[in-house]
């Protein structure tokens, strides 16, 4: 939520900023410079749930319990994480650079868990040309294992995505590299308690890139995610 003023920056085209569900109102009350209010919905009204930002600390995350409405003071020029976290709804991740926004309200939209509902996990990456998490996904790693703890019964399926861009490899092989990514977070949350048969591993190779001509770093690395579906309640 950045601080707008009264200026309202225009809409950035789709390869300049991060895929992110939010309910823009243009009658917000407008904050000061650096301030973003986030706040938390769900069916349409006003709800709470515990939230994580990444990004909002230089070395630790901001994390607040059971969060309905606040005003955040964050580093414009950094990348951030946002995750919500609440028992019976989706998992909610986006990803966003706090100057790219269009105006200084972040919603959390919470979703009642259904089967079919998606959503991208942006904060978990991978390392360029190999099967291993960057080790800066981790902790977006942990807040999917504690949503699939606070929601037992849930099954899902990790989709696994390469960047691909250059279309270099056939698509064969980056569906078999985008699958073995998706083996790489499941082996991980099985290490950590989660019981294999609620995970299933799918690969869309390159098929379904947020960047088709990736420019900056964080453009192929965001290319380079996962997803998750719920398949089973």
């Amino acid at each position: 939520m950045f601080v707008l003023s009264l200026i309202t920056f225009a809409a950035m085209p789709a390869q300049a900023q991060f895929y992110a569900e939010r309910a823009i109102d243009p009658n917000e009350t407008v904050l000061e410079y650096g301030s973003y209010r986030v706040s938390v919905t769900a069916d349409g009204h006003d709800d709470a749930c515990n939230v994580v930002l990444f990004g909002y600390h230089s070395r630790r995350p901001g994390r607040w319990t059971q969060l309905s409405d606040t005003v955040l003071r964050i580093v414009p020029h950094r990348r951030h994480t946002l995750i919500g976290n609440k028992p019976g709804y989706m998992f909610h991740a986006e990803s966003f650079f706090p100057d790219l926004l269009r105006t200084p309200n972040i919603r959390i939209n919470l979703r009642p868990l259904d089967v079919g509902q998606r959503t991208d996990i942006l904060g978990i990456h991978f390392i360029g040309n190999q099967d291993r998490m960057h080790p800066k996904s981790l902790g977006v790693a942990e807040e999917l294992l504690q949503w699939l703890n606070a929601n037992p019964t849930v099954a899902i399926d990790v989709i696994g995505h390469v960047n691909g861009a250059d279309g270099r490899k056939s698509r064969a092989f980056y569906r078999t590299a985008s699958t073995r990514r998706a083996k790489v977070l499941i082996d991980w949350l099985v290490q950590h308690g989660i019981s294999a048969d609620r995970l299933n591993a799918k690969g869309k190779g390159a098929e379904a890139l947020l960047f088709p001509d990736p420019i900056y770093a964080w453009q192929h690395e965001a290319n380079r995610r996962v997803e998750i579906e719920v398949v089973r309640l």
